[in-house]
């Protein structure tokens, strides 16, 4: 629901009595104020799409490329008025937004990259983290069909698509939207998934080379994208039996900053080891000794496509130190051998611990999931 006492941009309009973008300078000192103020916050809504390492190093697979005409989806400048983002959708139709508008054709789905921007307070809901503002950041809408021709559905997310730009020269399970502040919103018009996501401002890393990823599953890892340790270059897995699709980013080079990109590259917590699996998630952390809550532990079912779903509260529990959420993933894409018999998926922090889903798996083939409390 918008609150009206800060509907900034549409204030301006109304006082300037015209149909024109007020002057950006304008804008942006007014939202300022208010931010200072409070207003506007608000906190990470990335859904859990923490990365999960792992790599094989694997062939190059061709995704088919389709042209579809632009006129069918909606704007991005549309979208974004959707979530009552007024500034967000000027600045989609500003000169500095890059229309891409391509599709790609995998598995059950069609994938399009519409748009992107990049810029400093180009929102009216700026990203709230570590009880700072996040003023520069980079947006982007994406839109998937159903290959067959049938509607999307608002419940077709229970899959929790992964979208997210990636950086060329950096493992796309170490650097992507999740690890860099992100997060999104989305909305099914006629038959469209829409799914608006943001994160950093990637214009940083633009002398390197940029992608837009996009896959149905809930996380980045060996089975849904590969790395080419030589080249740097990221690449769908042709091993991956569901649907992904990368694009390219073409950004201005000399919009680039490499001193603020190694300072951001610094803070990233991440694995040098490119051979991890899922038992150990990734990270220099011994989930061996981790924690189990015990509340959290439940029987997971899987449905017919593969894919199990798991939530958690902590509401109403004497310790709320994992807070809740939910997670969806498939079974083939974490147990990646026979040989394994748990898997740790989705590694999160709080400001008290770092947590995770601990998956189990049964003799008889049954799964258990619970959370579990790196010590």
């Amino acid at each position: 629901m918008k609150n009206k006492n800060y509907d900034v941009d549409g204030l301006l309009k109304k006082a300037l009595k015209s149909t024109e973008t007020p002057d950006t300078a304008l804008v942006q000192k007014v939202k300022l104020n208010y931010i200072k103020e409070g207003a506007l916050l608000r906190k990470p809504k990335f859904k859990n799409y923490f990365g999960t390492a792992a790599a094989v190093i694997v062939a190059v697979m061709l995704v088919t490329t389709t042209a579809f005409a632009a006129w069918h989806f909606l704007k991005p400048e549309d979208i974004a008025q959707k979530t009552e983002d007024y500034a967000l959708s000027a600045a989609f139709e500003s000169k500095t937004a890059i229309n891409i508008n391509e599709s790609k054709t995998s598995g059950d789905y069609i994938f399009t990259l519409l748009a992107v921007v990049s810029g400093k307070d180009i929102t009216d809901k700026p990203y709230y983290k570590n009880g700072e503002v996040q003023l520069e950041r980079t947006y982007a809408v994406v839109a998937i069909q159903k290959a067959d021709g049938s509607q999307m559905t608002a419940d077709e997310g229970t899959h929790n698509f992964f979208a997210s730009p990636l950086v060329k020269g950096l493992k796309p399970w170490e650097v992507n939207a999740a690890t860099l502040g992100g997060a999104y919103v989305e909305t099914v018009t006629e038959g469209v998934m829409y799914r608006l996501v943001e994160c950093d401002d990637i214009t940083m890393f633009a002398d390197r080379g940029l992608y837009f990823a996009i896959c149905d599953s809930t996380f980045i890892c060996n089975t849904t994208f590969k790395f080419n340790e030589q080249t740097g270059e990221i690449a769908v897995n042709p091993a991956y039996k569901g649907a992904s699709a990368i694009f390219d980013l073409p950004l201005d080079k000399k919009l680039a900053d490499p001193s603020k990109a190694a300072e951001l590259l610094k803070g990233l917590k991440s694995s040098q080891d490119t051979n991890v699996d899922f038992e150990n998630g990734g990270y220099d952390i011994n989930w061996n000794n981790a924690k189990a809550v015990e509340w959290s532990r439940v029987p997971l079912k899987v449905d017919g496509k593969g894919y199990f779903s798991y939530e958690w509260s902590s509401d109403g529990k004497s310790d709320d130190t994992v807070g809740s959420g939910s997670i969806s993933a498939k079974v083939t894409d974490i147990f990646t051998s026979d040989s394994m018999s748990s898997a740790i998926v989705n590694v999160m922090k709080s400001d008290e611990a770092t947590y995770a889903l601990r998956v189990v798996k049964s003799e008889d083939g049954t799964f258990t999931g619970m959370i579990v409390i790196a010590q």
